[in-house]
């Protein structure tokens, strides 16, 4: 008899996630199994259930890895979220785990798909296809186990319910677990289409199963799990088997960076490119710059309407969501997502250079007070286009000029501007602060302590590092007096461009920056910054393969800035240790979690640096991989802990 852990032994439902509306139905459990097979329509519902188990990418409150890097900091520590970044969950005490959920839904899967035959009058290329999104799902579930927990336990079939607890079976190692996903992903790609029609947004696709291949594949490539002497020698089973080589294998980063050509290949072929023109979704005018509009706005374009998004979600945010926690202050909007000054950082001048780099910021001092004219608000890009940024006639940090596009499209900086529409009869945002256009307009953002999105403007609703995250917002939503409104639309999973910066970054670690600038340097010129060369020409410089891994992951920061990315990224490149601590050497200087001082009442005293208020971060080595539910390695003595746990 095969064997099997206490997960697949115990039906547990996904509870803490929610789905899009064609993934509210799950089975129950209580009828009769027959009732899932008995027609056409009950074996939809089942799928359906299938993918009811994935975590929600964009939840605000219950999310492993949305806001829970370092690029934000947030008003909201008492929410579940916050303990990753606080450091309080242990294996009795996860907090938030997809263990048990994703162990299920592997479950689902395979009972679903040994049961299409019992369903009347399902046509076979019905059968056909379900037989690919399940094994889509199956891959896509046990790629998640590895991501969080490293080397997993491989489940390749439904197993019969009456194990007994000395057949359960112990985590394979991690070069099985690895040959399992890609093989079964290459399974679904020969089975799925390359698209889904708009009302199944958010089933499998084979370009989605190709993406998510090469993205494991990198990560198997990335240094937390190749050449990992120390956690090799950690992770070693009950019966002494090996569960990670110790030894570096630089050959992982060329299956990876082929497996992205292809990926990328394909995406192409089926017509996926670059959100290079905004697609007039946004009925806000603001902004006005057509750079600006078109970075803003391309998360909250439809899929039918952006050619880049490959695989997004429909997950309904709520009123605890991204959106009204990083509004600024009105009636239900909450003012809390800032970002920190590590992620300000990160992001480049209009040169397309690091500020410590660009000759003409290096000398400048960051925190100089800088009044602001009718000049130094107008920003100049690389297309030659200009931007009003800030308000004329107040004051600003010397650090909030001079920068890309994607910095004034995605952050909301002190006397900065925050696209969002105000109600005209009943407004949320008072006169003084809030520019009308037309059918929209912006918010003027004030953070100095007093003001009306300053830290001393609510008990919780406030902004940590006197700024606002801008990204993923939308500018139609409305503040009101008495409420306040958000744009629903669905959250992209995986975009070409991060294809483009995987296949960057494994391309410059194999030594070929070549191709790595050919392929990060779309992505710059659509940022509206020079390109990688004629960047770091300015300071007499060609980056060469070495180089190009730090700029390939910097461009990677700041591209995907908010998308879940950043949790993963900095623990793959064994960073997390370095940024995740209040400590740390974080970008070259002693200290991270820092931002603008908000207690302050002038435009001086609060241009100035501070460690952010009332927080708590903390990593610990052992933290690089997540902890197994310490009821599940009870109950299954032949599942080995994570070590630390």
């Amino acid at each position: 008899m095969k064997k099997i852990t206490l997960y697949l032994l115990l039906f547990l439902t996904a509870a803490g996630f929610s789905a899009c509306n064609y993934l509210d139905i799950v089975p129950d459990e209580r009828d009769k199994e027959e009732d899932a097979y008995k027609d056409v329509q009950a074996a939809e519902r089942f799928l359906y259930s299938c993918y009811s188990f994935m975590p929600n990418p964009n939840n605000a409150t219950g999310s492993l890895d949305f806001m829970t890097g370092d690029e934000v900091t947030t008003a909201f520590e008492n929410e579940s979220f916050a303990s990753f970044p606080q450091g309080v969950f242990t294996a009795s005490n996860t907090v938030i785990s997809y263990w048990n959920t994703l162990f299920n839904g592997i479950r689902q899967c395979y009972k679903l798909m040994n049961n299409l035959d019992k369903v009347p009058g399902l046509p076979e290329n019905t059968k056909t296809q379900y037989v690919g999104e399940l094994k889509f799902l199956i891959a896509y579930y046990h790629m998640l186990l590895v991501r969080c927990y490293g080397p997993c336990i491989i489940v390749r079939e439904e197993v019969p319910i009456n194990t007994a607890p000395s057949d359960y079976a112990a985590r394979s190692p991690l070069a099985e677990c690895i040959q399992f996903i890609t093989d079964t992903f290459d399974e679904a790609a020969e089975i799925l289409p390359d698209t889904q029609s708009p009302q199944n947004t958010g089933r499998g696709t084979r370009i989605a199963a190709l993406s998510l291949k090469a993205y494991i594949l990198m990560y198997y490539a990335s240094p937390l799990l190749n050449g990992n002497s120390e956690l090799a020698g950690q992770l070693i089973n009950n019966d002494g088997t090996a569960l990670m080589s110790p030894d570096y294998d630089a050959t992982r980063w060329a299956t990876a960076r082929d497996a992205y050509k292809a990926a990328i290949d394909a995406a192409r072929a089926a017509g996926y490119t670059l959100y290079t023109e905004d697609a007039g979704r946004v009925s806000n005018p603001c902004p006005e710059n057509d750079r600006l509009r078109l970075l803003r706005t391309n998360l909250l374009t439809p899929p039918a309407y952006n050619k880049e998004v490959i695989w997004s979600k429909v997950f309904n945010e709520g009123i605890y969501g991204l959106q009204k926690k990083s509004a600024p202050g009105s009636n239900q909007n909450y003012n809390g997502v800032g970002p920190t000054m590590n992620m300000l950082r990160r992001f480049y001048t209009n040169n397309g250079l690091p500020w410590n780099v660009d000759p003409t910021t290096k000398d400048l001092n960051e925190f100089e007070s800088i009044p602001l004219n009718s000049v130094n608000t107008v920003a100049t890009f690389a297309d030659s286009t200009t931007a009003v940024i800030a308000m004329a006639g107040r004051q600003t940090s010397q650090m909030n000029l001079h920068r890309e596009p994607r910095y004034y499209a995605w952050i909301s900086f002190h006397n900065g501007f925050y696209e969002i529409t105000n109600d005209a009869n009943n407004p949320g945002y008072q006169a003084a602060y809030y520019q009308r256009n037309g059918n929209g307009g912006q918010v003027i953002t004030d953070f100095r302590y007093s003001s009306p999105f300053g830290y001393g403007r609510a008990e919780r609703n406030h902004s940590l590092t006197g700024t606002l995250n801008k990204k993923g917002v939308h500018p139609d939503n409305t503040a009101r007096g008495n409420d306040a409104s958000y744009t629903q639309y669905t959250w992209p999973v995986i975009r070409l461009s991060e294809l483009y910066l995987g296949y960057a970054e494994c391309c410059a670690e194999s030594g070929d920056a070549a191709t790595a600038k050919a392929y990060i340097d779309p992505i710059r010129t659509r940022a509206g910054i020079p390109t990688v060369d004629e960047s770091w020409g300015r300071v007499g410089i060609t980056p060469n393969a070495n180089q190009m891994v730090d700029i390939v992951r910097q461009e990677r920061q700041i591209e995907m800035y908010l998308e879940c990315q950043n949790f993963w990224d900095m623990r793959r490149w064994l960073l997390a240790e370095a940024y995740f601590n209040l400590e740390g050497k974080g970008d070259g200087i002693h200290r991270n979690y820092t931002g603008f001082n908000v207690f302050g009442n002038t435009d001086a005293e609060f241009s100035a640096e501070i460690n952010i208020p009332g927080i708590r971060r903390s990593f610990e080595h052992f933290h690089y991989l997540l902890p197994i539910p310490s009821q599940d390695t009870y109950n299954n003595h032949n599942a080995i802990q994570n070590p630390g746990y």
